[in-house]
């Protein structure tokens, strides 16, 4: 799961130019050239290829560059994804397991490294405009290297703000998260991005 995840960045705008106005594609390299952290609720659905509702889980997400975040779940029950940019520590507290891995392992195809890089997304992407809904401006994202986990993102946003992610992979099951509450560039402790294993739990992995 943890490689079908996700995140976003705002773009700000000047003078009297609506963000609707503003090319999807732009609106995004502009909120990701801008942004240095970030906190949000979620909301995450994984839907199989017959567009049927297999999971759903929500809770709260924060991230700092280079390499730092964690998704904190709180339902249906409490999981923990932390990064510091070196390892990333996946907890369950239910079963009382830690799952240590390389931050590097874990993200080269996945995802998630969209918003760890200050580069153009023509870069590692091939990108293509969707057609507009009524209330969001989309737009797709191609990986250009073949060994990836997924095959295509697909961002929403609204007001050169980042609202919907979906990942899809290569079974075409599709990772929707939904993000409220943004917050760009909080300022936010690195302690937040370290892990105390638990005393009494079960580590694997690398460490």
């Amino acid at each position: 799961m943890l490689k079908k995840l996700v995140c976003f960045y705002i773009l700000v705008m000047s003078g009297s130019v609506s963000a609707s106005n503003v090319p999807a594609q732009a609106q995004l390299e502009s909120f990701l050239s801008s942004m240095s952290s970030l906190s949000a609720d979620f909301e995450q659905n994984l839907y199989d290829h017959y567009g049927d509702r297999l999971q759903q889980s929500s809770g709260t997400f924060n991230m700092k560059r280079p390499g730092k975040f964690r998704w904190d779940y709180i339902l249906p029950y409490a999981q923990n994804i932390i990064s510091n940019g070196k390892k990333i520590w996946m907890y369950d507290s239910e079963l009382e397991q830690v799952n240590v891995r390389p931050y590097s392992q874990i993200l080269a195809s996945s995802p998630i490294s969209l918003l760890d890089k200050n580069q153009s997304l023509s870069v590692e992407f091939t990108v293509e405009p969707m057609p507009s809904t009524k209330a969001l401006q989309w737009v797709r994202l191609l990986p250009k290297a073949q060994e990836n986990d997924f095959k295509e993102i697909q961002i929403g946003l609204k007001e050169g703000e980042i609202k919907i992610m979906r990942f899809v992979d290569n079974f075409d099951q599709v990772t929707e998260v939904k993000f409220e509450h943004l917050v760009v560039n909080p300022v936010l402790n690195s302690e937040i991005f370290e892990f105390t294993v638990p005393e009494g739990a079960d580590v694997m992995g690398d460490f």
